[in-house]
Formats: C-alpha cells, sequence, structure tokens
C-alpha cells in the first residue's frame, strides 16, 4: 500500500493553477499560524508563563517555564524551544507569495483584485509571524523566498533588520487590504468568498490588523512616534474598521456572541479561530485546557490559577470589577481563572470537553493603552485620558492629571497586566518596560545578557550550522 501513489494529493506540479489552489494555499497560511501558537498552549507558555502571575500546581515542565528554566529536560520544553513551526508557517507563507501573481493568468474565475487581496494576508501573517518570533528568540534567520528542495544553512539576521522587513511587508498588506470585509471596499468588492462581514469579523488581516501589528513594531524597536502615528490612523478612521471597547460581561462572557474569546466581534482587531462554527475546536491548544478543573472540566485540578493574595495585589482598587468576573471559586486555595472560558455546550463528552475560545492577539483596549505608553513616553498629556478611558469602563475612578513620567508609565503597565491577563502580553510587557527583575527572578545582568530570550533547540543547532546559541544559554 505504501508504494502506491495516492490519488487524492495534489502534485506539486500541478498545484498554484486554479482558484480553489490559490484559496487553499493562501488559508494554509493561517492554518499553520494557528498550528504554531497552539501547539502545546505555545501563545500562552511565550507570552504568560514566565511572567509569574499565574502558579503552577504539580506539572514539573510548567514550574520551570515559570521560573524561567528553559533548558530544563521536558518534551514540553523541547517544543516550545524549538521554532520549526513558525517557520513552517513562513515557508507557506513565501510559496504562497510567489505563486499567486502566476494564478489569474491560468484561471479567468480568479481576478487579479482577488488575488491581491489574497497576496496581502499572506503578507500580514509573515510579517506577524516575524515580529512575534523576534520577541520570543531576538535574532532570526531571515527566509524570503520559497525553497527550491535543498537546505542552506542561514545565519540569523539582526532583529532589528527582521522587523525593518515586517514592517515592509505589513505596509504592503496595508494597501492592497479593506478595512472590513464588508464587500464594499475596492480592495474587496462583493461577497469574500461567498461570506459576509459577520463571518470574516476580526479573524483576517485588515487594514486595521495591519496598522496595529506596524505600530506594535516601531513600540518594539522604541519609536514611540511612528508608532503613535499608526495608532492615531486607526482611531481617526473609525467610522471604518467598527474598532469599539468591550464592555466587562462581554469580554468574560462564556456562551454566545457578543463575546471576546467567542470572537468575531468589533472589539477585536485580530484573533486566530477556533471555533465550533468552522469544525476547529479542540481538547488542547487553548488557554483553558490549564487554567479549568471540575465541575467545568473532568479533572480535580488545573495545571496553573493566580493565587488569592495575587488577585489582591493586581486587582488592589475595590471597586474594579474584573477581580470578581476574571475568577471564580476565590473562597478555595486555587481559585479558577474564568476570564477565557468557551466550553462548547454543543458537544459534550463525560470524559472531555471541548474549548471554543479563540486566540485573540489584539484588541481595541490593548490599542488604546499601547497609544497611552507611546504618549507617556513622548510626555504627550492626553496619555493618561486613554488610560483612563479603559478604567472608567471597569468601574475604576479616573487617574489625576497631574501623574506623568516613570509614575505613569507603571500606572501604564499595572492597567495592562490587569486588563490583559491570561491573554498573552504580560512578559513582553515586562520587556518593553524593562520590568523583568522586579517581577522575576532573573537579574538585570541576566537580562542584559540575553535572559529574556529563548535558547535555540538543540535539533535547529544540530540541522544547521550557521547558527549560534543565544548568549545567557550558552
Amino acid at each position: 500500500m505504501l508504494n502506491v501513489d495516492s490519488t487524492r494529493a495534489v502534485t506539486e506540479e500541478n498545484m498554484w493553477k486554479s482558484k480553489n489552489d490559490a484559496w487553499a494555499g493562501s488559508f494554509a497560511c493561517y492554518a499553520l499560524l494557528r498550528a504554531a501558537l497552539a501547539n502545546e498552549n505555545a501563545y500562552w507558555a511565550y507570552g504568560e508563563m514566565r511572567a509569574g502571575d499565574f502558579t503552577v500546581t504539580k506539572r514539573g515542565d510548567l514550574e520551570a517555564l515559570r521560573r524561567s528554566e528553559l533548558t530544563a529536560n521536558y518534551t514540553t520544553m523541547d517544543s516550545w524551544r524549538d521554532w520549526r513551526r513558525f517557520y513552517a508557517a513562513i515557508a507557506q507563507c513565501n510559496l504562497a507569495i510567489a505563486k499567486l501573481p502566476g494564478i489569474p493568468a491560468l484561471d479567468n474565475r480568479y481576478s487579479v483584485t482577488e488575488m491581491q487581496l489574497d497576496l496581502a494576508q499572506v503578507r500580514y501573517v509573515r510579517a506577524f509571524i516575524y515580529f512575534y518570533i523576534v520577541r520570543i528568540w531576538g535574532d532570526v534567520p531571515l527566509i524570503r523566498d520559497p525553497s527550491d528542495g535543498t537546505f542552506t544553512p542561514v545565519a540569523r539576521e539582526g532583529w532589528q533588520k527582521v522587523l525593518d522587513f515586517a514592517a515592509a511587508e505589513a505596509q504592503m498588506a496595508f494597501d492592497k487590504l479593506p478595512w472590513q470585509y464588508d464587500g464594499k471596499s475596492p480592495e474587496s468588492p462583493g461577497n469574500y468568498r461567498g461570506q459576509g462581514i459577520s463571518h470574516w469579523r476580526s479573524i483576517l488581516a485588515t487594514k486595521g490588523a495591519a496598522l496595529t501589528l506596524l505600530a506594535h513594531i516601531a513600540a518594539w524597536k522604541k519609536d514611540y512616534q511612528t508608532a503613535l502615528n499608526y495608532i492615531n490612523r486607526i482611531t481617526d478612521n473609525q467610522t471604518l474598521n467598527n474598532y469599539n471597547f468591550v464592555t466587562t460581561a462581554n469580554l468574560v462572557k462564556s456562551e454566545g456572541s457578543p463575546s471576546t474569546f467567542r470572537g468575531r466581534t468589533d472589539e477585536n482587531i485580530f484573533q486566530v479561530d477556533l471555533n465550533l462554527d468552522h469544525a476547529e475546536i479542540s481538547t488542547t491548544g487553548q488557554l483553558e485546557d490549564w487554567t479549568l478543573r471540575a465541575p467545568d472540566v473532568p479533572k480535580k485540578e488545573a495545571e496553573i490559577y493566580v493565587s488569592k493574595d495575587s488577585i489582591l495585589n493586581i486587582y488592589n482598587e475595590i471597586t474594579d470589577e474584573r477581580g470578581a468576573l476574571f475568577f471564580a471559586d476565590l473562597g478555595s486555595i486555587n481559585p479558577m481563572f474564568y476570564k477565557v472560558k468557551q466550553l462548547s455546550a454543543a458537544l459534550k463528552n463525560p470524559t472531555l470537553r471541548f474549548f471554543n475560545s479563540a486566540i485573540v492577539i489584539f484588541r481595541y483596549e490593548e490599542l488604546i493603552l499601547l497609544r497611552a505608553e507611546c504618549k507617556a513616553r513622548l510626555g504627550i498629556a492626553s496619555a493618561v485620558d486613554d488610560v483612563n478611558a479603559v478604567r472608567s469602563r471597569r468601574v475604576l475612578p479616573n487617574l489625576a492629571n497631574t501623574i506623568t513620567g516613570p509614575a505613569l508609565l507603571d500606572w501604564i503597565l499595572q492597567e495592562r497586566r490587569r486588563e490583559l491577563i491570561g491573554e498573552g502580553w504580560h512578559w513582553f510587557d515586562l520587556i518593553s518596560f524593562n520590568k523583568i527583575p522586579a517581577y522575576t527572578k532573573l537579574s538585570a545582568e541576566d537580562v542584559r545578557n540575553g535572559a529574556a530570550y529563548w535558547p535555540l533547540s538543540k535539533s535547529a543547532l544540530s540541522l544547521n550550522p550557521a547558527l549560534t546559541q543565544n548568549n545567557f544559554w550558552k
């Protein structure tokens, strides 16, 4: 049987010739991004666990992760150290970017306009992946072209150059993306792939998602004025993008829509979808796999939780409604993190529960708090107004306009911690605010020596002799 050629698989010479090939090839980029972020809960492993807000019950690999012991010998740690899933997604993007422009000439059902839109989405995905892995590993190989079937060792490129490339790609994507997939824009006339705006909202790249990515790239490079300019282009075009603040009730809503983590709402700018509607639900790969326990799922103990002391420390203002709504069973030793809790009621199993939550990457409150940070670092007085715009929606009093400078930056960091807990931001915020020594056991010297970055995997180093290990982990 192994010697019989498959009649189902499309051979390489017959791929990339039709509209259906274009659809499959471009959406594969989103699918491979999702696979990279969901694998062993990688999105939260990279963005949350090292920051220390979550306590581990029994799992040794998660405790090693929490302590930044990233060379520990665990299968999951091997997976997190390895960037191959991200480069698999990049390879698919590179191939799609090379092949998509030739398809309209081969299939007249596939218009140039539609090709340009698909191409822009692929460029966005590639730009986002490079931005994301730079924050994890620092310098990374910059691979722009599809493979020719042979392997050539590629050295790591300086992270600034990689981010410059990602920014250029995101700008190219912006030019050909719509604000919304409502069928009214010249970039996407009519229903995209036969579906309307409610189907595609926040799960596909848009102009707003491209500008948000550009703002984050600029902010990571500490170019706060450029980042602010990108954010203002989003807020100045609110009538076109329809972004808005989310109520706390909808932020934590566990069933139905609108709900932040059910997804596809105007409050989300870009998300990676995993939901029942698309037959994409899973028992793993989402935060609930670590944070829930009985009676919600059939296990006695969650892998991680936020301790009562930490909850009281983070939500230390009595009127803040998030503390009571983000957590459940506060009287127990191990409270449950309930902010993200999308359990599919449609599919119940006595031994399994299926999770239905999206990986929310960019949402409006995060963007406004990023704008507050940029303004504060530039000495712009209205920074406090952006912080208050989020605080007022969480039943908190306004900060005084007299709070400026480092004190205001501390408030912004704390507000990001309160609002975005469990969303994969806190570790990266500690890096950008230079606060790792204040929250972890790592010293300032460790950080200067590269401890904020992850080590490269042994397999990557052995397969590619042009690579060098990050200094702290040598």
